[in-house]
Formats: structure tokens, C-alpha cells, sequence
């Protein structure tokens, strides 16, 4: 999985250099304590040669900027896969861990270089992901375009994916302006505890708008998750990329996705999580899950299995925490749906027997009572099946479960009709 990220940190470590660079060479920042460092820490002669190399200006900014940016992009990624408590690197910055996490993050910066480019040009299956986004069905306008031509699109939601985005923009400005506060504070500011507070106070309120703005999406997911309409929720997210003026990435790719799903469209499916950023939190598990979801629905088991072995792959070094959590649940329903194609039945009905009573959302419970009453339907337990495809009804609104559990109700009660007469 942390071949995904080394784009990002690539990106960050370059533009992290690059201001460092400007920051001490061209604005010249800190330059005369830059030179009593010097002067202090090698010889005579030698210093007074770097003190007159410009170049050397730039090169210590570079490394200090990108090397504190490297320092805390790699605690965030041990914070991630030791489950470390934020409020425990806090207190461990102010006992001093800002200066060893500044030391670790510069002696690092080459081999982290390196490393993401390794991890770029190893992703798997890169060549096909690159070709696959060159397709224009993989465009926004396009997918929305052939799913007006199947589903129904409500305009009435139209308003909550603007409203979403309207909410994300405001939040967006924040960043970047209270990120422009700090390096003010970092030119203009000697004092190393007012500028330390000042960074803390920007992560402070980094994670607050995060919070924020992943809130502001909630709406849109409880169509799907809590409402059982994915036509709405797919709606919505369109309306949102119209918005933003999005042309190939498409924004929330792992509901829309579901939405596809649920609507019983694999193709377009497949389509949105083709050109999606894989590497984005725990998105890979998503993907390959929802991935796996969509062959399952067009039949083809191989492409099932193989997005089981990529995800656990992908994996392969997430062994605690909350990932792990989210990997073994992927890697169970997508067993599961290899269960289905198999028939084996049995396990499969312990798979959604273990995992209903900890639904969370009623999408999940539809879902789960759908193919209950399908391994019910299949076993000849009649009554069982009529309870899980009535509860479907009731309960699915616009997921395409709902058309099928009709049908099969409706062939219980010719069979049971028959068998009466």
C-alpha cells in the first residue's frame, strides 16, 4: 500500500525544497545565524569559502524545509501503522521530538527520494491505469452522460452537491490562509516557541477543517448508506463535480462507485475506480473491495480473485490498528464473493449471519438480507427467504435488490400456490 503514497510524498518533498530554497536563498532568512552556525561547526577556512557560495543558501533551505516536511510525513505514517495517539506526538514535540523529527526527516530526504520513485514506477498495473485514463468514458462528463442514459437523474438533489462543494471551497481557503499566516510568522518572528506555536496551531486547526469538511459530505453518503437511494446520491456527486469543474478525477469515487453497484452497473462501476487516486487513506481496501463487487456482479471470478491477492498485497504490512480492521473486512467480503461463485453456501451464510448484527447502515443490511434470502431461495428454505426478501422491500427504496426480491416473492407464492392446489 505505500507504493500509493509516494507520489504525494515525492510532490511534498519537492515543493517543500523548492520554498526552503526561496525562503533562505532568495529572501535571505536567517542568513547571519546560517553563517555563525558555519563559522561555529567547521573550520576557519572552509566556512569563509561557503559563506560566499550563494548556492550553499539555498541548498540548507531546501533541506531544512523539505526535511522537516519528510520528518512529519513519516511520523504520520508510523502514527498510522502503530495506531500512536495524536495527543502523544504532541506531548513528545514539546519535550523536544520537533528537533529529532527535523534530524531524521533531512538525513532522510535522499532515501526517501529514491524510494518514492521506486515505489512510482513499481505501482501495479501502472501502464493500465495510465491507458485506462486516456479513455474518454473515464471522463466525468462521459460516465454522467451514459448514466443519464440508464438511471434516473434527480435534479432535486442537485443542491446538496453544491452546496457540499460551496462548503469544501470556504474550507480550502482557510487552509491557505492560515497557512500563509504561519510562514509570516516563521519570516518575521525570531522567537523559536512563538513560531513552534504558531505551526501547532496551524495542525490544530488543519484537523479541525478536515473534520469539518468530511462532515459536510455526510448528506450526500446517508442517501446511499442510510436512505437506500444510490440515483439520489449519485446525483449529488455529479452535481458536485459540475461544480468544481472536475474533467478526469472524480470526486468521492468510492460512493459513487457503490452507487454504480447498487444500481446494478458494474461497467460504470469499474469506470470511476479506474482512473481514482488509489493511495488516498485506506481508498486501496475500497477499491479493490468495491472492484471485486462489480466482476462478481459481471460473473468473471478471475478478476475477482485477483483483486482478493491485490488487496492483500497491498496489506501484506498492515498487521494492528484500525487498518488492519478495514483490511480483514475487505478481504472477507471479497472471499466471500468467490464463496458465492463457488457455492459454497454454507460459508457464505456464516459471512453474513457473523456481519449483520454489526451493520451500520441499512445499505449494508439490505444487502446482506438479499443474499440470505438468495441461499435461503437456492436451499429450499422457503419461509427464510420470504423473510429476507420481504425485509429487502421495505427496506432497499431504489437499490436494485429490491426489483429482484419482488420477483423472487413473487415465484415463492406461484410455488406455494401450486402446491396447495
Amino acid at each position: 500500500m505505500w507504493k500509493y503514497q509516494c507520489k504525494k510524498h515525492l510532490v511534498v518533498l519537492l515543493v517543500s525544497f523548492a520554498a526552503g530554497a526561496v525562503l533562505f536563498g532568495f529572501m535571505g532568512y536567517q542568513r547571519e545565524y546560517i553563517v555563525s552556525l558555519m563559522q561555529q561547526s567547521i573550520p576557519a577556512e572552509m566556512a569563509g569559502e561557503l559563506v560566499k557560495a550563494d548556492y550553499m543558501y539555498y541548498l540548507i533551505g531546501g533541506l531544512t524545509i523539505s526535511g522537516l516536511a519528510n520528518g512529519v510525513m513519516l511520523l504520520s505514517y508510523a502514527m498510522q501503522r502503530f495506531n500512536v495517539p495524536f495527543i502523544l506526538i504532541m506531548v513528545l514535540f514539546f519535550m523536544g521530538g520537533f528537533t529529532i523529527v527535523e534530524l531524521i526527516g533531512t538525513v532522510t530526504v535522499l532515501p526517501a527520494l529514491v524510494v518514492c520513485l521506486y515505489g512510482m514506477l513499481s505501482i501495479p498495473n501502472r501502464g493500465r491505469r495510465r491507458e485506462f485514463a486516456k479513455e474518454n468514458v473515464t471522463s466525468v462528463a462521459e460516465v454522467e452522460r451514459v448514466y443519464r442514459l440508464h438511471h434516473a437523474y434527480l435534479s432535486e438533489y442537485e443542491a446538496l452537491g453544491k452546496k457540499a462543494w460551496s462548503f469544501n471551497l470556504k474550507m480550502n481557503l482557510l487552509y491557505f490562509t492560515g497557512l500563509i499566516a504561519v510562514l509570516l510568522v516563521i519570516l518575521y518572528v525570531e522567537n523559536f516557541i512563538a513560531v513552534f506555536a504558531a505551526m501547532m496551531m496551524y495542525s490544530i486547526l488543519f484537523f479541525q477543517l478536515t473534520k469539518r469538511k468530511n462532515m459536510s459530505m455526510q448528506p450526500i453518503i446517508s442517501l446511499l448508506y442510510d436512505q437506500c437511494n444510490p440515483e439520489a446520491c449519485a446525483t449529488a456527486i455529479f452535481a458536485y463535480a459540475k461544480k468544481g469543474k472536475r474533467k478526469k478525477n472524480f470526486p468521492m469515487p468510492q460512493h459513487l462507485a457503490q452507487c454504480m453497484v447498487y444500481l446494478n452497473d458494474p461497467h460504470l462501476a469499474i469506470d470511476v475506480l479506474a482512473t481514482s487516486a488509489q493511495g488516498r487513506g485506506n481508498f486501496i481496501f475500497a477499491y479493490h473491495s468495491l472492484m471485486a463487487y462489480a466482476y462478481y456482479q459481471l460473473g468473471d471470478r478471475s478478476m475477482v480473485k485477483y483483486h482478493y491477492d491485490e488487496c492483500e498485497k497491498a496489506g501484506a504490512r498492515v498487521n494492528n490498528g484500525p487498518m488492519q480492521m478495514i483490511k480483514t473486512q475487505c478481504l472477507e467480503g471479497i472471499q466471500n464473493k468467490l464463496d458465492l461463485m463457488d457455492q459454497n453456501f454454507s460459508s457464505s451464510r456464516s459471512f453474513f449471519e457473523k456481519a449483520m448484527p454489526t451493520a451500520g447502515f441499512e445499505f449494508q443490511r439490505v444487502d446482506f438480507k438479499y443474499y440470505l434470502g438468495l441461499i435461503a431461495f437456492v436451499e429450499k428454505d422457503l419461509e427464510e427467504a420470504k423473510s429476507c426478501f420481504r425485509y429487502v422491500c421495505a427496506h432497499g427504496n431504489k437499490i436494485y435488490y429490491v426489483e429482484k426480491a419482488q420477483s423472487f416473492l413473487k415465484t415463492i407464492e406461484q410455488a406455494e400456490a401450486a402446491i396447495q392446489e
